[in-house]
C-alpha cells in the first residue's frame, strides 16, 4: 500500500486510562490497516450517550495523498439499512403506517402478504437487487438507473420462496420500503429522513452519494484487481436514482445515530426494541444469516459476544457498526476498501470493543483444555470446505443451506491477504440461542477469524457467524 500511516485522534472528554487504551487501539487499527492493505479509515467510540473518541487514518484519495480526516464523508452502503428501517419506525409513531400493512397498500408491485415488516428483515422472498437487474435488464451492468427502473426490475423477479418462509437478504427490499415510506408521510423520503431523523439526530453532513454530484470531502473508494493490485472501485460510480444510491455521511454523523439507538435520540424506546427484535419465520424458527452476524431484526444484524447481546450491520463499502446494548458501547469504522476484499470493519470494531472492555475480547479468550467434544471435531473440516469455496451442504439444516450456498465464495477475495490456516483452537463451548454452539479461533498465516457453529438436535449446521479481527 502507497498511502502514508497518517493518523489523527481526537479523544472527546477522556482520561489518562483512556489514553492509554487509545494507545492499544491505534497499535492494532494501524497494523490491521497494513495487513488489510486499507487505504484509509475512519473510527468513532461511543459510550454512554457520548463519542468518545475519533480517530482517522491513511489516505481518502491514493491519487492525490489526501488524507482522511474527520470530515471526511464515506458511502456507508447496507450500513443504511438500520435508518431505512428507522424511517419506517418513525413514520409509524407519526401514524402513518404500521409494520404489519401489505406493501400493496402502498405500491403497485405483485406481491400479495408481503408486509413492511418482512422487506425489512429479509423474509420477503423477493430477489436481491443485483438479481433482479440481471433478469430485467441481462448481465450488462448499466452506468445510470433510475427509481422506476429499479421499481420495474422488482416487479419483473417474481419472488424466490413465500412471504415470510425463508431468510434472503435482499437490497430490493429496502427499496421498496422507502417507496412507502415517503407514499405514507407525504414527503420525499431523503426530506422526511432530514427533517424527523438526521437533523434531530445532530447528523448534519449526511448526503446522497450521488456519483455526478460535487461532494465536498467524498472519500474515494477502492478494491483490488485480479492481479491482487489495489485499482479505484466503480461500484458508487453507478447512477441508482435518488433513494438506491449510497447515504454518505462521516464516521462522527454515524456515531450520533448510534447515540439515537441507545435510546438518546428521536426514535423511541419502543421502536428501538422492535428493530432489535428477531424475525421469525412461518414455521416458527428464528430468521438467520451467514455472516457476521446470524440473526437479523429490522435492518439490524443480531448476535451474541462471548454472553452479551450485539447488534451491528456491515455495508459492502467497508464500513461497520457494533453495538453492545448491556455495557452501552458503540463503535463504528469506515474505511475505503471494499468489504469483500477484505477490510472486515465488523472484525476491526469487535476488537476495538475488546481493548475497551475486556469481558468482550475474542482476542484475549484463552484455548479450551482437552480433547475436542465429538460433535465439534468435524467442524474445522467444515470450516476448511467453507475457506476453500466448497461447503458440504449435506452438512447444514434447510434453512442454512441456502445462506450458506449464497456466501459460498465469502473467502474467495480474502484469501490473498489472510492466507492459509495455521492453527485452529476451540475457545468457548456454550449455548447460544438454545443450540450447542462452539467457537473457534482460526489463526491463518496474515489474519484470525473467529467463527462460530451452532447445532441442531441431530448434530447439523444451523447457524454460523465469523468475524475477521
Amino acid at each position: 500500500m502507497t498511502a502514508p500511516p497518517l493518523l489523527m485522534a481526537i479523544l472527546l472528554g477522556a482520561g489518562v486510562a483512556a489514553a492509554a487504551r487509545a494507545d492499544a487501539i491505534d497499535d492494532y487499527l494501524v497494523r490491521e490497516q497494513a495487513a488489510r492493505q486499507i487505504p484509509g479509515m475512519a473510527v468513532a467510540i461511543v459510550r454512554h450517550g457520548r463519542i468518545e473518541r475519533i480517530s482517522t487514518y491513511g489516505s481518502a484519495n491514493l491519487e492525490t495523498g489526501t488524507p482522511v480526516t474527520p470530515d471526511s464523508i464515506f458511502p456507508i452502503a447496507s450500513a443504511d439499512k438500520a435508518l431505512t428501517a428507522s424511517g419506517v419506525m418513525k413514520a409509524m409513531e407519526l401514524g402513518k403506517l404500521r409494520l404489519d400493512e401489505p406493501i400493496q397498500k402502498y405500491l403497485d408491485v405483485p406481491l400479495p402478504g408481503v408486509t413492511l415488516a418482512m422487506l425489512l428483515s429479509h423474509t420477503s422472498g423477493i430477489p436481491d437487487m443485483d438479481v433482479a437487474l440481471a433478469l430485467r435488464y441481462g448481465s450488462h451492468m448499466f452506468q445510470h438507473y433510475t427509481t422506476a427502473e429499479l421499481l420495474d426490475a422488482i416487479r419483473n423477479a417474481g419472488v424466490e420462496a413465500a412471504p415470510n418462509e425463508q431468510y434472503s437478504y435482499s437490497d430490493s427490499g429496502l427499496l421498496l420500503a422507502q417507496l412507502a415510506t415517503q407514499q405514507a408521510v407525504g414527503r420525499p423520503w431523503y426530506q422526511f429522513m432530514q427533517d424527523e431523523l438526521f437533523h434531530p439526530a445532530g447528523m448534519e453532513h449526511v448526503v446522497n452519494f450521488d456519483p455526478h454530484a460535487l461532494i465536498p470531502h467524498r472519500v474515494s473508494a477502492y478494491t483490488f484487481d485480479e492481479r491482487q493490485q489495489l485499482v479505484r472501485d466503480d461500484r458508487t460510480e453507478v447512477e441508482f436514482g435518488e433513494l438506491y444510491n449510497d447515504i454518505g455521511m462521516t464516521v462522527g454523523d454515524f456515531a450520533r445515530w448510534l447515540i439515537t439507538l441507545a435510546g438518546r435520540g428521536p426514535l423511541s424506546a419502543a421502536s428501538i426494541a422492535r428493530m432489535t427484535t428477531p424475525a421469525i419465520l412461518s414455521d416458527g424458527t428464528a430468521a438467520h444469516e451467514i455472516y457476521s452476524f446470524s440473526g437479523y431484526g429490522l435492518g439490524i444484524g443480531l448476535d451474541d459476544l462471548i454472553g452479551h447481546t450485539l447488534w451491528l450491520h456491515t455495508g459492502h463499502s467497508g464500513v461497520a457498526w457494533i453495538r453492545i446494548p448491556d455495557l452501552d458501547i458503540a463503535v463504528v469504522v469506515f474505511t475505503n476498501l471494499e468489504h469483500p476484499k477484505g477490510s472486515d470493519a465488523a472484525g476491526l470494531a469487535l476488537a476495538v470493543a475488546g481493548l475497551l472492555e475486556p469481558s468482550v475480547s475474542l482476542r484475549k479468550l484463552p484455548a479450551l483444555p482437552g480433547k475436542l467434544p465429538a460433535a465439534a471435531q468435524p467442524l474445522r473440516h467444515d470450516y476448511e470446505q467453507f475457506y476453500g469455496g466448497g461447503p458440504d451442504l449435506r452438512r447444514y439444516t434447510h434453512h442454512a443451506r441456502l445462506t450458506m450456498w449464497q456466501n459460498r465464495d465469502t473467502f474467495a477475495d480474502r484469501r490473498p491477504r489472510i492466507g492459509a490456516l495455521r492453527d485452529w483452537q476451540l475457545l468457548r463451548h456454550a449455548p447460544t440461542d438454545g443450540q450447542d454452539s462452539y467457537l473457534f479461533r482460526a489463526t491463518h498465516e496474515h489474519g484470525e477469524i473467529y467463527i462460530r457453529f451452532s447445532l441442531d438436535r441431530d448434530g447439523r449446521i444451523d447457524r454460523v457467524v465469523w468475524w475477521h479481527l
